[in-house]
Protein backbone atom coordinates (compact mmCIF):
# COMPACT_ATOMS: atom_id res chain seq x y z
CA UNK A 1 0.00 0.00 0.00
CA UNK A 2 2.69 2.30 1.04
CA UNK A 3 4.67 1.41 -2.15
CA UNK A 4 1.95 2.62 -4.23
CA UNK A 5 1.10 5.72 -2.63
CA UNK A 6 4.96 6.81 -3.34
CA UNK A 7 4.28 5.86 -6.64
CA UNK A 8 1.25 8.00 -7.22
CA UNK A 9 3.14 11.07 -5.64
CA UNK A 10 5.94 10.52 -8.30
CA UNK A 11 3.64 12.01 -11.00
CA UNK A 12 4.27 15.15 -11.45
CA UNK A 13 1.06 16.63 -11.72
CA UNK A 14 -0.12 14.95 -8.32
CA UNK A 15 3.32 16.63 -6.99
CA UNK A 16 2.42 20.31 -8.94
CA UNK A 17 -1.47 19.85 -6.82
CA UNK A 18 -0.11 19.02 -3.56
CA UNK A 19 2.69 22.15 -4.00
CA UNK A 20 0.20 24.57 -4.61
CA UNK A 21 -2.41 23.33 -2.32
CA UNK A 22 0.14 23.26 0.45
CA UNK A 23 0.29 27.28 -0.26
CA UNK A 24 4.14 26.90 -1.67
CA UNK A 25 2.41 28.88 -4.58
CA UNK A 26 3.94 29.04 -8.27
CA UNK A 27 7.24 28.76 -7.16
CA UNK A 28 6.76 25.76 -4.67
CA UNK A 29 8.84 23.07 -4.11
CA UNK A 30 8.14 18.89 -4.68
CA UNK A 31 7.80 16.96 -1.27
CA UNK A 32 11.50 16.20 -1.59
CA UNK A 33 12.56 20.01 -1.64
CA UNK A 34 13.93 19.69 -5.29
CA UNK A 35 12.25 22.32 -7.52
CA UNK A 36 9.43 21.48 -9.73
CA UNK A 37 9.12 20.97 -13.41
CA UNK A 38 6.70 24.05 -12.92
CA UNK A 39 9.18 26.67 -11.55
CA UNK A 40 10.60 26.80 -15.53
CA UNK A 41 7.12 28.78 -15.91
CA UNK A 42 8.77 32.60 -16.69
CA UNK A 43 11.02 34.88 -18.14
CA UNK A 44 14.99 34.04 -18.39
CA UNK A 45 18.28 35.34 -19.18
CA UNK A 46 21.92 33.41 -19.92
CA UNK A 47 24.26 31.87 -22.06
CA UNK A 48 24.69 29.20 -24.03
CA UNK A 49 27.95 27.51 -25.04
CA UNK A 50 29.71 25.11 -27.82
CA UNK A 51 29.53 21.50 -26.20
CA UNK A 52 33.66 20.43 -27.60
CA UNK A 53 33.36 18.30 -30.06
CA UNK A 54 29.39 18.50 -30.53
CA UNK A 55 29.35 21.06 -33.63
CA UNK A 56 29.93 20.62 -37.37
CA UNK A 57 32.75 22.03 -37.44
CA UNK A 58 34.81 24.45 -34.76
CA UNK A 59 33.27 27.55 -33.34
CA UNK A 60 34.91 30.97 -34.02
CA UNK A 61 36.89 29.18 -37.19
CA UNK A 62 36.78 30.72 -40.69
CA UNK A 63 33.88 29.64 -42.04
CA UNK A 64 32.35 27.94 -39.15
CA UNK A 65 28.65 28.44 -38.94
CA UNK A 66 28.32 27.51 -35.47
CA UNK A 67 28.88 30.19 -33.17
CA UNK A 68 31.54 30.02 -30.04
CA UNK A 69 28.31 30.95 -27.76
CA UNK A 70 24.57 32.60 -27.54
CA UNK A 71 23.20 34.72 -24.78
CA UNK A 72 19.75 33.82 -25.18
CA UNK A 73 16.18 35.29 -23.94
CA UNK A 74 13.41 33.06 -23.44
CA UNK A 75 9.98 33.37 -21.66
CA UNK A 76 8.10 29.75 -20.81
CA UNK A 77 4.23 30.32 -21.37
CA UNK A 78 1.75 28.53 -18.59
CA UNK A 79 0.02 27.77 -21.65
CA UNK A 80 2.69 25.44 -23.05
CA UNK A 81 4.13 27.99 -25.37
CA UNK A 82 7.55 28.92 -25.66
CA UNK A 83 9.47 31.95 -27.35
CA UNK A 84 12.57 32.91 -27.39
CA UNK A 85 15.71 34.80 -29.20
CA UNK A 86 19.27 35.05 -29.10
CA UNK A 87 22.70 37.12 -29.72
CA UNK A 88 22.87 35.10 -33.24
CA UNK A 89 20.34 37.67 -34.73
CA UNK A 90 23.56 40.63 -34.73
CA UNK A 91 25.69 38.37 -36.14
CA UNK A 92 25.69 37.04 -39.70
CA UNK A 93 21.78 36.96 -41.52
CA UNK A 94 19.02 38.34 -39.25
CA UNK A 95 16.58 35.57 -37.36
CA UNK A 96 13.34 36.14 -35.67
CA UNK A 97 11.71 35.30 -32.54
CA UNK A 98 11.62 31.41 -32.04
CA UNK A 99 8.15 30.00 -31.30
CA UNK A 100 7.38 26.75 -30.09
CA UNK A 101 6.05 24.23 -27.84
CA UNK A 102 7.02 22.86 -24.07
CA UNK A 103 6.03 19.98 -21.81
CA UNK A 104 7.62 18.80 -18.62
CA UNK A 105 10.70 15.69 -18.35
CA UNK A 106 10.45 14.37 -15.16
CA UNK A 107 10.01 15.90 -12.02
CA UNK A 108 11.64 19.57 -12.40
CA UNK A 109 13.12 19.53 -16.07
CA UNK A 110 10.87 20.78 -19.38
CA UNK A 111 11.94 19.82 -22.94
CA UNK A 112 10.70 22.50 -25.86
CA UNK A 113 10.81 22.22 -29.76
CA UNK A 114 10.97 25.62 -31.22
CA UNK A 115 11.74 27.14 -34.40
CA UNK A 116 12.95 30.27 -36.55
CA UNK A 117 13.44 31.90 -39.65
CA UNK A 118 16.46 33.08 -41.21
CA UNK A 119 17.85 35.20 -43.68
CA UNK A 120 21.19 34.94 -45.38
CA UNK A 121 24.12 38.08 -44.63
CA UNK A 122 23.41 41.09 -46.57
CA UNK A 123 26.77 42.29 -48.57
CA UNK A 124 27.83 45.72 -50.75
CA UNK A 125 26.45 43.60 -53.65
CA UNK A 126 23.71 41.51 -52.72
CA UNK A 127 20.73 42.31 -50.01
CA UNK A 128 19.80 39.51 -47.53
CA UNK A 129 17.87 36.52 -48.82
CA UNK A 130 15.53 34.12 -46.62
CA UNK A 131 17.52 30.85 -46.70
CA UNK A 132 14.72 29.03 -43.87
CA UNK A 133 14.68 28.32 -40.67
CA UNK A 134 16.48 26.57 -37.66
CA UNK A 135 14.38 24.24 -35.39
CA UNK A 136 16.02 23.81 -31.47
CA UNK A 137 15.30 20.39 -29.24
CA UNK A 138 15.77 22.46 -26.04
CA UNK A 139 16.12 20.44 -22.48
CA UNK A 140 16.65 21.76 -19.34
CA UNK A 141 16.70 21.11 -15.57
CA UNK A 142 15.04 23.53 -12.84
CA UNK A 143 18.18 24.01 -10.36
CA UNK A 144 16.58 26.24 -8.62
CA UNK A 145 13.41 28.78 -8.10
CA UNK A 146 15.35 31.58 -10.54
CA UNK A 147 18.15 28.76 -12.11
CA UNK A 148 18.07 26.32 -14.91
CA UNK A 149 20.66 24.29 -16.89
CA UNK A 150 20.28 22.31 -19.83
CA UNK A 151 21.37 21.86 -23.63
CA UNK A 152 19.96 22.85 -26.97
CA UNK A 153 20.60 20.89 -29.95
CA UNK A 154 20.36 23.13 -33.49
CA UNK A 155 19.20 21.93 -36.83
CA UNK A 156 19.18 24.73 -40.14
CA UNK A 157 16.73 23.52 -42.47
CA UNK A 158 17.36 25.26 -45.75
CA UNK A 159 13.91 25.02 -47.87
CA UNK A 160 14.21 28.02 -49.83
CA UNK A 161 15.98 29.14 -53.58
CA UNK A 162 18.46 31.11 -54.58
CA UNK A 163 15.76 33.73 -54.67
CA UNK A 164 14.50 33.24 -51.21
CA UNK A 165 11.45 31.23 -52.49
CA UNK A 166 9.85 28.34 -50.85
CA UNK A 167 10.78 24.89 -52.41
CA UNK A 168 7.45 22.92 -51.84
CA UNK A 169 6.49 19.19 -51.31
CA UNK A 170 3.33 17.59 -53.31
CA UNK A 171 1.66 19.49 -50.86
CA UNK A 172 2.52 22.48 -50.96
CA UNK A 173 4.41 22.53 -47.71
CA UNK A 174 8.16 24.33 -47.68
CA UNK A 175 10.75 21.40 -47.51
CA UNK A 176 12.70 20.09 -46.21
CA UNK A 177 9.93 20.33 -43.19
CA UNK A 178 11.28 21.87 -39.62
CA UNK A 179 8.55 20.30 -37.98
CA UNK A 180 10.07 16.25 -39.36
CA UNK A 181 11.82 14.40 -36.60
CA UNK A 182 15.82 15.25 -36.62
CA UNK A 183 16.34 11.35 -38.02
CA UNK A 184 14.71 12.75 -41.45
CA UNK A 185 17.46 16.11 -41.18
CA UNK A 186 19.63 14.86 -44.19
CA UNK A 187 22.45 16.83 -45.88
CA UNK A 188 22.26 19.45 -48.00
CA UNK A 189 19.16 20.84 -47.12
CA UNK A 190 19.44 20.19 -43.12
CA UNK A 191 22.45 20.47 -41.19
CA UNK A 192 23.04 19.26 -37.60
CA UNK A 193 25.19 22.48 -36.07
CA UNK A 194 25.70 21.67 -32.85
CA UNK A 195 24.93 21.28 -29.03
CA UNK A 196 24.95 23.97 -26.56
CA UNK A 197 25.27 23.67 -22.71
CA UNK A 198 23.73 26.67 -20.95
CA UNK A 199 22.77 28.52 -17.92
CA UNK A 200 19.95 30.86 -17.30
CA UNK A 201 18.15 33.42 -14.42
CA UNK A 202 14.82 34.26 -14.27
CA UNK A 203 14.06 37.90 -15.19
CA UNK A 204 12.83 39.03 -11.63
CA UNK A 205 10.54 42.30 -10.89
CA UNK A 206 13.23 44.60 -9.26
CA UNK A 207 11.95 45.41 -5.69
Amino acid sequence: MTDKIFRHFRNPAVLLFVALASGSGLYGQSLWGAPLYWNAVGSWFGRAAAIPGQTICVPGSTGCAAPPEIIMVFTVNADGTFIGIDSNIFQGGTNSTAHGQWQANGVDGIKATFTLLQSSPATPTAPAVFIGGFKNLFEAKVTAWDKMEGQIHAYLYSYTNSSGAAILDSNGFPTPNPLSPPSACTPPSCIFLGSYSFKVQRVSVEQ
